[in-house]
């Protein structure tokens, strides 16, 4: 697990150090270096993959695009070393170097001559950065949509849900191939007996809309899968409905298989980078998947979210309470750390960390961090 991480030099980053937990959370205002700090995380990986990050870091494609040397530069730099550094389980420190500037019109960034980051890239696969216990779910997820493409190499040995820019577009294909693989026990309810990953999808998408079905479908041509929705009766006098396209259903639905599926299916020791798991949702349903986020971290895998929503933090925080009344329950608010970013003098990134407290309370609520319905209903209502 990544126990810290330090980025200089990069976008909006002039010098950021964040603590990471089993669960870390990431908001605050826009342009603010939240995604910076994901897509820190994305290049290194994405070089790594390419069989390059040993010779420097590549800035686009597939996880993600940043563009040439210049737009990953921060603007105010005194010199153009771009560096990533992570501890790994409070021991083990990887740092990269880059030098950007003699190539700023070029989209790939020779390591800095100093570095000796060559000679650590034949460990790296052994870290869940660099291998298959990782899943990166965007914010342009593949919403709304019916079907999606086969990519056998990607979903079958490297175990993808996504491969280009994070939009989970192999998640159909991911679910026909493990749907009935058995995975940890994310029920609420004792005696459920059927822990098997596609069961447990339709369980806490049912969180969100109740008596949902999903199905996977093989498309005629072997090319493609289709995910098919309905509805069951819990009234044998209702009839049920079936085979429903994503488009005609509720998008929150759609939205959220990649995330459930990506949190469901991972092995303890996993990395998840959600960005914005909240698109498309009711309040309710945005406050399950919360629980569900921080079940998955409590038990040992590592979950990156970016957010703006009140209604995550919310149940984040209630997880952390419900722990503390039963150890059964919720994630430990040792585990959880959460940053609020935001943009000050020479527009570089600054970050207060919010630690959860006993209660599940905040220690502090710094200006801006999620209290925009606090100043609504006191103007509102004021005299």
């Amino acid at each position: 697990m990544i126990t810290h991480l330090r980025i200089s030099n990069f976008k909006s980053h002039k010098a950021t150090s964040l603590r990471m937990s089993n669960l870390t959370v990431l908001t605050g205002v826009n342009g603010c270096g939240k995604t910076s700090v994901i897509q820190a995380l994305l290049l290194l990986r994405q070089s790594f993959l390419k069989g390059r990050l040993a010779s420097g870091l590549d800035l686009n494609q597939p996880l993600c695009s940043i563009g040439i040397a210049h737009d990953a530069l921060y603007r105010l730099a005194s010199s153009g070393i771009i560096s990533f550094e992570f501890i790994e389980d409070q021991k083990n420190t990887y740092l990269f170097e880059f030098d950007a500037e003699n190539g700023l019109k070029d989209s790939f960034i020779r390591k800095s001559q100093y570095s000796e980051q060559a000679n650590d890239i034949a460990k790296l696969d052994k870290l869940p950065l660099f291998n298959n216990d990782f899943q990166y779910i965007s914010a342009l997820r593949w919403g709304g949509r019916s079907v999606f493409p086969k990519e056998t190499y990607a979903v079958e040995t490297q175990r993808q849900i996504s491969q280009n820019d994070g939009q989970g577009e192999l998640v159909a294909h991911f679910l026909d191939k493990y749907g009935a693989d058995i995975m940890s026990d994310y029920y609420d309810e004792k005696g459920e007996n059927n822990c098997s990953l596609l069961q447990q999808l339709v369980y806490w998408e049912r969180k969100i809309s109740p008596n949902i079905t999903i199905d996977i479908e093989s498309g005629k041509d072997n090319n493609t899968y289709s995910v098919i929705y309905g509805f069951s009766s819990e009234d044998n006098q209702i009839k049920p409905l079936s085979e429903l396209r994503a488009e005609n259903i509720g998008f929150g639905i759609s939205y959220t298989l990649p995330v459930i599926a990506a949190l469901l299916s991972a092995p303890k020791g996993a990395l998840i980078i959600l960005e914005n798991p909240e698109a498309h949702l009711h309040p309710a349903g945005q406050a399950e998947l919360a629980r569900l986020i921080a079940k998955v971290a409590e038990k040992g895998v590592q979950v990156v979210v970016e957010t703006h929503s009140d209604h995550i933090i919310n149940g984040i925080q209630l997880s952390c309470k419900h722990h503390e009344e039963n150890k059964k329950m919720g994630i430990d608010k040792d585990k959880v750390s959460i940053h609020y970013l935001y943009g000050k003098d020479k527009h570089a990134s600054q970050v207060v960390t919010v630690n959860i407290t006993n209660g599940g309370h905040v220690d502090y609520q710094p200006k801006g961090f999620f209290d925009q319905a606090e100043n609504d209903l006191y103007n509102l209502y004021k005299k």
